[in-house]
């Protein structure tokens, strides 16, 4: 039963949640005469629109079991007013012409409802049967396309076609979804160029509502023949009457304030050097090590591990990234970049080879479908950068970024984990150049506006290449470079201010692809010093 529930993405919505996301969207003030339920389950959306809605009705709902469609039916038959026409179909939403639906009336045209909140990689690893046919939507030049992935949320599909059919009918579209489908369908409707003459956001308690611990809301927009509009109001529940903030589409890509955003457009671009993300190996039981006392390396079987010590790196993961602690792992490599073949560890490293090979079948059993196809001792997020001495590192997953300066350790460069992003630096006076930098309250203030906290991972590579740091290091340039001296002075015995210009005059030169100046050189460095983090 569960794993049909989830398949079909089937969490009924609590009749209380429905009848008071209707209320809500009287701040339309549109008369609705047609309402469409297209995956209405026991029809919670069609018995609140008879509650809250005064006016006649044409109802229409579709459900693709059975017993779901005809509880709907008894439901609306006790509760239904004179005035209120309706009807409950037995199909697949999938199969249905939207354009070609039949109505008993002309009225405004209002789509309720909480399409299935599955994806589609979920459906087809359960091989279901409620998944859109590729050559459905292949047609519409790919959800791919639209979503920029291949892994979509249903609801996204469901979305798409009925903004793209009903668009002529001017309907207004309201349904339950994740916040990340929302901001997706926004972004997906500039991209369209579709009419949106408003758009609004209500979060709700999924936890409360469904017991699913997502991040969820009620997310509606109206489309009309006129100036399209994609700033979309979002509003802290249903209850409340003033939006929190305002999200929507700047210069073609989606902000989450906007009003603090225009504040620091000027500082979102593109990233002139390139932010890499952390190693990736799937296997943490096996790959990831601790050191005893007493200099013996632990896998996280509790094996005692002996393989050449070249292969073996300080590891930061992502909270120790945000807090600014020192690495307590260490992590095997099996490769320094995508084109090694680990087979040739045999000759190499043989330790390190029987050690992969005893553990062959936890290798072979990684789920990920990035290592189809590949070496079955396979990592990613290897190259030259991997292996650099510095590095200014954040973590993904934390609703307040934290920018840290990694030095080596030992003499060996320490890497991070996959939920980390980085910038490789080649000298301790670029990495605190820019460690700096992205520390400067004009970076924080531009991540503020773009960032959106609910999501799953707030920090992304997409989200990091934006921050123009050449703008922002040439507008903050004094400041940055008293704080840069503070830092060097940890590694430095006598760093002095003209020698933090060079390096910044050298950055911006490289960054704007004029001839760059020599760098930092000459001066005593402090090893000793190097061994830890700097936090701002």
């Amino acid at each position: 039963m569960y794993r049909r529930v989830k398949e079909l993405g089937d969490f009924q919505t609590p009749i209380e949640l429905a009848i008071e996301c209707a209320e809500v969207l009287s701040r339309f003030k549109l008369a609705y005469g047609r309402i469409l339920e297209p995956t209405c389950g026991r029809g919670s959306f069609l018995l609140a629109a008879t509650e809250v809605f005064e006016q006649p009705l044409d109802l229409l709902g579709v459900e693709i079991q059975p017993d779901h469609a005809e509880e709907a039916r008894r439901l609306i038959s006790q509760s239904a007013r004179a005035d209120v026409t309706w009807r409950v179909h037995v199909g697949d939403i999938f199969d249905y012409n939207l354009k070609n639906l039949e109505w008993n009336s002309t009225g405004p045209l209002l789509i309720l409802g909480n399409p299935p909140w599955v994806t589609s990689s979920d459906l087809g690893a359960m091989d279901a049967v409620n998944v859109p046919e590729k050559s459905n939507f292949r047609s519409m030049r790919g959800i791919e396309a639209l979503t920029g992935e291949s892994n979509f949320d249903v609801a996204e599909y469901i979305w798409i076609r009925l903004l793209l059919e009903l668009r002529s009918s001017n309907p207004t579209i309201a349904m339950l979804s994740k916040t990340s489908v929302a901001r997706r369908i926004l972004g997906i409707a500039a991209q369209l160029g579709l009419p949106v003459a408003e758009s609004m956001m209500w979060r709700i308690d999924a936890k409360a509502a469904f017991d699913a611990a997502v991040d969820a809301c009620f997310f509606a927009i109206r489309l009309e023949k006129s100036e399209a509009n994609y700033h979309c109001q979002v509003f802290e529940s249903l209850h409340t009457r003033e939006p929190a903030t305002t999200m929507g589409i700047v210069n073609g890509t989606l902000v989450a304030d906007v009003t603090s955003h225009a504040a620091s457009q000027r500082f979102d671009g593109t990233s002139p050097v390139e932010w890499r993300q952390g190693i990736k190996h799937d296997l943490t039981a096996v790959m990831e090590l601790r050191e005893s006392i007493d200099h013996v390396l632990y896998n996280g079987l509790d094996e005692a591990v002996q393989i050449e010590p070249e292969w073996v790196y300080p590891l930061l993961k992502g909270s120790d990234v945000n807090s600014g602690r020192k690495p307590s792992k260490k992590v095997i490599v099996t490769q320094r970049s995508l084109s090694d073949s680990p087979q040739s560890l045999q000759y190499t490293a043989p330790l390190l080879w029987r050690y992969l090979q005893s553990h062959s079948d936890r290798f072979s059993a990684r789920k990920s479908s990035i290592y189809s196809n590949r070496s079955v001792f396979a990592m990613f997020g290897v190259g030259t950068y991997t292996f650099t001495s510095w590095k200014v590192a954040v973590s993904g997953l934390y609703k307040i970024p934290r920018f840290q300066l990694v030095g080596p350790i030992n003499g060996r460069p320490v890497l991070l984990d996959d939920t980390c992003y980085f910038l490789p630096c080649s000298t301790i006076g670029d990495a605190a150049v820019i460690f700096c930098t992205l520390n400067s309250n004009t970076v924080a203030r531009l991540l503020r506006s773009l960032m959106f906290v609910d999501a799953k991972r707030p920090v992304t590579k997409k989200l990091l290449q934006r921050i123009d740091l050449r703008q922002v290091l040439t507008d903050n340039r004094d400041d940055i470079a008293a704080r840069t001296l503070d830092v060097l002075s940890d590694y430095y015995e006598s760093p002095l201010l003209q020698q933090v210009q060079v390096t910044i005059d050298n950055m911006l030169a490289e960054w704007s692809d004029n001839e760059p100046l020599s760098l930092f050189s000459g001066v005593t460095y402090n090893k000793s010093a190097a061994d830890h983090l700097v936090e701002a």
